[in-house]
């Protein structure tokens, strides 16, 4: 199963719309928030699943946690900014440890991050749409074969 994981597009969906036509075999988008309402447009124009957290921006009734079980792997998604995120992992790698999640999926901060810590991957795709001070606008890529392996990794868009 491939899935395009977004977060902290505020609005800006020019580069996610790129993404998505450029990716090919797409079963799912994750959106990590901020904007949820970038998620529910993207729902409009893209014919698989598209899975939402909100994040600090945003209102309305999305949860703020979200798990998925994909061929026996469990990803927990969440925006981040209520575990102090941009200080250190400790909070969302208890959390994780909780639900028993393999994978840990977040944002908020905007730098793009893939680490392993206990056992567990945590993929902070940076922002889809306000690159703030990195080089380049960046998203997630998640594989996940049918025994529960996953492989995931940060990819650029780069500006011309």
């Amino acid at each position: 199963m491939k899935i395009l994981v977004f977060s902290d597009s505020h609005g800006n969906l020019n580069s996610a719309t790129k993404v998505i036509e450029e990716v090919k075999n797409v079963d799912m988008i994750f959106h990590l928030g901020d904007n949820v309402r970038d998620a529910l447009k993207i729902e409009k124009i893209v014919p698989y699943p598209v899975k939402y957290v909100k994040g600090n921006t945003d209102i309305g009734d999305a949860p703020t946690e979200l798990i998925e079980e994909i061929n026996g792997s469990r990803l927990l998604m969440t925006h981040g900014h209520k575990y102090g995120i941009k200080a250190n992992l400790h909070k969302l790698y208890n959390l994780a440890v909780e639900k028993g999640v393999k994978v840990v999926l977040y944002g908020h901060s905007h730098v793009p991050s893939r680490e392993i810590i206990g056992g567990i991957l945590f993929l902070n795709p940076g922002s889809i749409g306000d690159r703030r001070q990195q080089p380049n606008e960046t998203y997630g890529l998640i594989d996940i074969d049918i025994e529960g392996n996953v492989q995931a990794e940060i990819m650029n868009i780069y500006r011309e």
